[in-house]
């Protein structure tokens, strides 16, 4: 259905670090310095900054895992839906088949804390609700689906409500791994040329190391803290500041000041 090299393609593009996340990450920077600095830490700033790095990653494969799964979807002959299901409400998966609208909920894994896992399912719960409304006429089937099914922390939670819901004129699916192919596609190869698209790519990544780029003296951040002046001179304030967490943040980041003073005059 869609070869590894566009596969790869799609997801590099999506997680590549650019101009965009390195700004991102200045302002993150900037509005907790004290999450970089201090003798509380036994990490350095740099190191922080990989983490945030990962986590950013992370992020936008979850993003990436979203859009590809709405084109396999739509490879697969459903009708996708507008997502936006009201003002407030964002379907991740949103399609039809002839009478019967489908949601899914869709999640990396299944690792979450008791907050989390409460507040996850209402948002679940609002939407399929929501649907309902929007579509009386319809079967409305919602799928709760956890990508990764080697992590299942909360299944007892989350069947239970479901199995509490039974009344609420929706067939409600808790679902882990390739069980969304099989049970409610019918198609477990397309489960199969995913998963085998992802070991191909981990492979790929097997050396990779993850670097930022030296605050101090790289283009990139130049081109950053540029773009910070323009647009947020209030943050770009704060980091040119007396303040001695902020002297701390550039004697660490910016040792010699070399990105910060053309910053002032480019």
């Amino acid at each position: 259905m869609k070869n590894y090299e566009e596969f790869a393609a799609e997801l590099n593009a999506k997680i590549k670090s650019d101009d965009d996340l390195y700004y991102e990450l200045l302002i993150t920077v900037i509005k907790n310095p004290q999450r970089y600095t201090g003798i509380f830490r036994v990490s350095n700033a740099r190191t922080k900054l990989i983490q945030n790095l990962t986590q950013s990653r992370e992020i936008k494969f979850g993003d990436f895992m979203e859009d590809i799964i709405t084109w396999y979807i739509s490879a697969m002959g459903y009708e996708n839906l507008d997502k936006h299901i009201s003002d407030s409400l964002k379907a991740d998966q949103l399609f039809r088949y002839g009478n019967v609208i489908f949601l899914i909920e869709q999640k990396i894994r299944d690792d979450h804390d008791s907050t989390k896992k409460r507040g996850q399912y209402n948002n679940f719960r609002n939407k399929y609700l929501a649907l309902r409304e929007k579509y009386p006429g319809c079967v409305i089937n919602a799928v709760m689906w956890f990508i990764d099914d080697s992590l299942r922390k909360n299944k007892r939670y989350y069947f239970d409500q479901a199995g509490a819901e039974v009344n609420s004129g929706v067939n409600i699916y808790i679902l882990y791994g390739g069980e969304l192919f099989t049970g409610i596609f019918c198609r477990p190869d397309v489960w199969e040329e995913l998963c085998s698209h992802l070991a191909h790519n981990k492979y790929d990544r097997n050396n990779e190391v993850l670097t930022i780029p030296n605050f101090d003296t790289s283009p990139e951040i130049l081109r950053a803290l540029i773009r910070l002046r323009a647009e947020q001179r209030n943050l770009y304030g704060k980091l040119i500041s007396s303040r001695p967490e902020y002297v701390q943040l550039r004697a660490e980041l910016f040792p010699t000041g070399r990105n910060i003073l053309y910053s002032r005059v480019l």
